[in-house]
């Protein structure tokens, strides 16, 4: 929002560039102006190496209350010239740029030796003419009669881009920049209120962020949670499916266990004389089978007797390097009276014969 610039007075003051540009554009308020800082509206601009500003102040009282009442919810509040103020980093050449439109006249004056305007001279159309404006501001920069004037009849353009405001002059190629900081020392609004209001925008958007976090945090919790659904109701549908399929499996088994049977019936038979004949070999004389049983077609249950009680572990041992041995445990061993009696179980490798039993 742009402010009159006809009820501003402007200077441009040097600066030490290792102070703080607030205060010191403050002080020197105190100096030239005619009224209190209080009771002022002021900003200012400074150059790129910040060691001068343009400092721009109206007294609070030429503005009414319904003016001040519209810049409450402005993102910035400027004097209307704010426009021409470019603040390049390049020094502008010598001359005037005159600025036109349905309100009012503004001169700004460049004396070739700053990036800053020399003179700003604002008056609202029908109070002066143009041409002794020009003259005025001439005279305050120290212009020759023979210093261009450029004149500009345009609506000032607003445009946001990134993190700067920028204003531009029609189609006329003149273009200011302010940035965060720029904007907020060139707002002629209380300070202490900018302040404030910075301070709460500043809160306003933590809290708007982490309400942001939190609402991207519940919406993936619920993305979760669906896929999580949709996971569970596929893996229920995949379980009805297995469920009405175990009668067919089951069936399958049975079909596979009975043709593994008589499989096993057709190609294998029981070899118990050749089992025996194979452990037989290792036999101690002290020893003497009392019965021997066969569990199904690779099992032999033998129970037996011992004159010599160490004879039955050296057995045991033996039996167990045979080559076509799968397994050899003992049990329920005795003494009594001068014999021990035992049981073993010797368990042989399917295709034992072949592999070092019966020829």
């Amino acid at each position: 929002m742009f402010a009159p610039g006809e009820k501003f007075f402007v200077r441009r003051i040097p600066l030490a560039p290792d102070g703080e540009s607030g205060a010191q554009v403050a002080l020197a308020l105190e100096g030239f102006s005619p009224f209190p800082a209080a009771q002022l509206f002021y900003g200012f601009r400074t150059n790129a190496a910040r060691t001068e500003a343009l400092v721009f102040a109206a007294y609070r009282k030429n503005f009414t209350a319904e003016e001040m009442a519209t810049w409450t919810n402005a993102a910035a509040v400027l004097p209307s010239f704010a426009a021409c103020l470019t603040g390049a980093s390049a020094v502008p050449p010598a001359g005037i740029t005159l600025r036109e439109d349905e309100a009012r006249f503004e001169a700004i004056a460049w004396d070739g030796r700053s990036e800053l305007p020399a003179a700003v001279l604002v008056h609202a159309r029908g109070t002066e003419n143009r041409d002794t404006l020009v003259a005025e501001a001439r005279s305050k920069a120290g212009l020759s009669a023979d210093a261009p004037v450029k004149v500009l009849r345009s609506v000032v353009e607003i445009v946001r881009e990134a993190r700067e405001l920028i204003l531009r002059s029609g189609s006329h190629g003149l273009e200011t920049r302010y940035d965060e900081a720029g904007l907020a020392q060139a707002d002629i609004r209380d300070k202490d209120m900018l302040q404030g209001r910075r301070l709460t925008l500043r809160r306003d958007k933590i809290l708007w962020r982490t309400f942001a976090t939190v609402l991207i945090g519940l919406v993936a919790c619920l993305v979760l949670e669906l896929g999580q659904l949709a996971t569970r109701l596929w893996l229920a549908g995949r379980q009805t499916g297995i469920t009405a399929q175990m009668p067919v499996v089951k069936r399958i088994e049975q079909a596979q266990t009975t043709a593994k049977r008589l499989e096993e019936i057709s190609t294998q038979r029981l070899l118990p004389f050749e089992m025996l004949s194979l452990i037989n070999d290792k036999r101690p004389r002290s020893i003497e089978f009392v019965s021997v049983t066969t569990k199904g077609l690779w099992q032999l249950d033998i129970r037996a007797q011992a004159t010599n009680a160490d004879d039955p572990a050296a057995f045991e041992a033996d039996v167990r390097r045979l080559p076509g041995i799968e397994r050899v445990e003992s049990f329920e061993k005795r003494a009594s009276e001068g014999m021990t009696t035992f049981r073993i179980e010797i368990a042989f490798k399917p295709g034992w014969s072949q592999v070092g039993g019966s020829k």
